[in-house]
């Protein structure tokens, strides 16, 4: 499930977390015409973010997909939750360490005369 907030750097305030983007579109439409009078405030931000309320965006590659993994991992059983699950961090870190040393091992056996 995709999360998504709107930070405002003017009022410094973030929306609640939207689910969809034309949710976003609107909270951050409504936010602009209340209180900034339809004006789009310098360095607003808007996108997608994880169950911790990282930025996708601001994570690095590999921080990123752990991230995501961790994410889709514990929609699983709670698709409306926000909190943390352990046991779906572990098991994104597993999955990335398996598929780097699977790649490492394809590419030591490909090489090999």
């Amino acid at each position: 499930m995709r999360r998504y907030l709107y930070r405002c750097p003017v009022c410094r305030t973030t929306s609640p977390v939207c689910r969809n983007r034309a949710e976003l579109k609107g909270e951050s439409d409504r936010h602009r015409a209340i209180l900034h009078g339809g004006h789009y405030p310098d360095d607003e931000q808007t996108g997608e973010v994880d169950r911790r309320g990282r930025w996708y965006a601001d994570l690095g590659l590999i921080a990123a997909v752990q991230a995501r993994l961790a994410d889709a991992y514990a929609d699983i059983p709670d698709r409306n939750g926000m909190g943390r699950r352990l046991w779906a961090e572990a098991l994104s870190w597993l999955t990335l360490t398996a598929t780097a040393l699977a790649a490492l091992w394809g590419a030591t056996v490909a090489l090999q005369p």
